[in-house]
């Protein structure tokens, strides 16, 4: 069973102790059904990109390639939290706005994998500041990494 397939409607107790197992996050926002943001970090250095997870995206280009492992080791270093606290499926019963969806997965090289589901709206508070500090982070952490392969990728 994939991240995608592993939806609960509430809390579950994490198959992954700690953050440092956590050999795989991936971070995926989807906006009003467009999905404005993927990323995905592997502890070999290896970056997935695709968005910048404003609710107007227009980047639909997804990039794939393989950098230092910097990027990984910057978010997985402020995973604990999540981890710990956040694992499962939680929806804002009083969304306001366009409707919101946010994932935050973990996995480790055993392929136990944790997922943090969000539900919520453009007008609510949204997830904790645990979870959006991580995605924050993923996005920080490959914002120079990506433009390089924006830049690359408009020049050939």
């Amino acid at each position: 069973m994939g991240f995608f397939d592993r939806f609960k409607s509430k809390p579950a107790a994490t198959k992954i102790n700690s953050a440092d197992s956590v050999a795989r996050i991936m971070v995926v926002l989807e906006c009003d059904g467009d999905q404005v943001l993927f990323i995905l970090l592997i502890d070999d250095g290896t970056i997935n990109r695709m968005g910048t997870g404003a609710e107007e995206n227009e980047e639909q280009d997804l990039y794939i390639g393989k950098s230092d492992t910097a990027a990984f080791q910057a978010v997985r270093s402020i995973c604990s939290p999540v981890i710990d606290a956040w694992i499962g499926g939680f929806g804002d019963p009083d969304a306001a706005g366009k409707p919101c969806k946010l994932l935050v997965g973990f996995q480790t090289t055993a392929g136990e994998e944790s997922l943090s589901q969000w539900e919520y709206g453009t007008e609510s508070k949204g997830p904790p500041a645990e979870v959006v500090a991580v995605v924050k982070h993923a996005v920080q952490a490959t914002a120079g990494w990506y433009a390089e392969q924006k830049t690359l990728s408009a020049g050939s």
